[in-house]
């Protein structure tokens, strides 16, 4: 039997390791040879949990094409900054200095002796309407890559956490081959079938189909088929993109009661990790008072039966608004019907005069301690690592002491889902069935080899 190839692999913006985690739960063996970031922080994440021996924080840009030349990296894993295509950014795209190391890098990839044969990007909903996914899909053509984009969400497979994401998964044709399921030229919803039966997927959460975000569906209810649906959800123009609104929030009935999605999410209750109010290492993580009084009404709140939660950002814990959902931990509480109590009690205490100032107080003061019956807190670090993915559990990822709450949150923010990319890098990586894993190239060269020897 023929031994396992061993990857040999280059990560960019490493941050703290997730694409490492990722590769590592792909099933495929290799290592991973230098693992590129400038982030301190993140660096010093990375470090504690995988050693210093890879990182290289160095700027991506500032080193030669011969560098990475000699590596002879099988794979390029990378998540370029964000930043230029978020809908909250500028989205100056190409033009923004924080694109510059991505544009290098595909600026070398056709001009490379020794390019990766398999590459896979990761970025934000919005990055495939930008001139950046145009310069790579024009780089990868001229280098000679088959590749296929998707639009991926962890609801798909069971996490019940949204952050939809752009994936690109490109092969070198000529050195390994197509993928297992033929490209569509279009941008996909789901993570093709590696045996090609689609079975596996229709088992572990409909991965085989389309999935429609509940933010987008109000743009699909006007199409009269499944199929004119499709249709528009994969399209690459921009007449058949759609554009997120405001709301980073799915809407949960609708994507667990499709029938055509039959998705399988999991309920945040087996990745919380403290639901007792009274328990001390929860002070930290409590909702501040001021912030209750003044922003609770803006919170996306879920409990330890809720199968969703809004997408976490660098900025969880720092700013109130569309950061991420805050945890009730009482659970028997009716949420609306607390606010709604709170709300009256406090429009009657504004619309008070000076005069009864003091009966004003303890209306505020009746409406936070009712607020406070909630047990309203932030996801601990924990938490939102374990719903992206990382080893929490398994006891192969932690922080170092030396990083803050704070710290800790914007790295994670940055980071990637580890279970879905591991699941695109197992794709990315597995040829067809039958296939002895070599393009023509590799054949090529191994049979001037042999006569060379001869």
């Amino acid at each position: 039997m023929a031994e396992e190839h061993q990857f040999r692999v280059l990560e960019f913006y490493s941050g703290i390791g997730g694409m490492h985690y990722a590769f590592d739960r792909s099933g495929h063996k290799g290592e991973v040879l230098k693992a590129f970031d400038i982030n301190t922080t993140a660096n010093e994440v990375y470090a504690h949990n995988h050693g210093k021996k890879q990182l290289a924080q160095r700027n991506i840009e500032a080193v030669p094409m011969e560098f990475y030349d000699k590596q002879q990296a099988d794979v390029w894993l990378m998540s370029p900054p964000c930043q230029p295509y978020t809908r909250t950014g500028n989205q100056e795209g190409s033009k923004d200095t924080r694109a510059k190391s991505f544009l290098y890098l595909m600026d070398i990839l056709p001009k490379m002796d020794h390019p990766p044969n398999y590459i896979l990007l990761e970025n934000v909903k919005g990055f495939e309407e930008s001139d950046s996914r145009d310069m790579l899909v024009e780089a990868l053509a001229t280098a000679g890559y088959e590749f296929q984009e998707l639009l991926i969400t962890p609801l798909q497979i069971g996490i019940p956490n949204s952050r939809m994401r752009y994936y690109c998964l490109a092969r070198k044709v000529a050195a390994v081959g197509g993928f297992v399921q033929p490209v569509t030229g279009t941008l996909i919803g789901y993570i093709p079938s590696i045996d090609g039966s689609n079975e596996d997927e229709k088992e572990s959460g409909a991965q085989d189909k389309d999935f429609v975000d509940g933010r987008r569906q109000g743009d699909l209810s006007g199409l009269s088929t499944p199929v004119a649906a499709k249709k528009q959800r994969t399209g690459l123009s921009t007449s058949t993109v759609t554009k997120e609104g405001d709301s980073t929030k799915p809407d949960e009935d609708a994507l667990l009661a499709d029938p055509m999605l039959a998705l399988k999410v999991d309920t945040l209750e087996q990745y919380i990790e403290f639901t007792d109010v009274s328990d001390a290492r929860m002070e930290r993580y409590m909702i501040p008072d001021k912030t209750l009084l003044k922003y609770g009404r803006l919170f996306d709140i879920v409990k330890s039966s809720t199968r969703r939660s809004c997408c976490f950002t660098k900025g969880y814990y720092h700013f109130v608004e569309s950061t991420g959902s805050i945890f009730q931990m009482v659970q028997d509480k009716d949420t609306a019907t607390t606010f709604d109590e709170a709300e009256a009690l406090k429009s009657t205490a504004k619309s008070r005069p000076p005069t009864e100032s003091t009966l004003a107080e303890q209306e505020t003061t009746q409406a936070l301690n009712l607020l406070r019956t909630l047990g309203l807190r932030y996801f601990t670090e924990n938490e939102v690592a374990r719903l992206m993915g990382f080893p929490i559990v398994e006891g192969k990822f932690s922080f170092p002491k030396t990083t803050t709450l704070k710290q800790r949150y914007r790295v994670l923010g940055n980071s990637i889902n580890v279970k879905v990319v591991g699941e695109l890098i197992k794709y990315l990586l597995t040829s067809k069935p039958g296939s002895d894993e070599k393009g023509e190239e590799q054949k090529v060269e191994e049979k001037t080899k042999e006569k060379q020897e001869e």
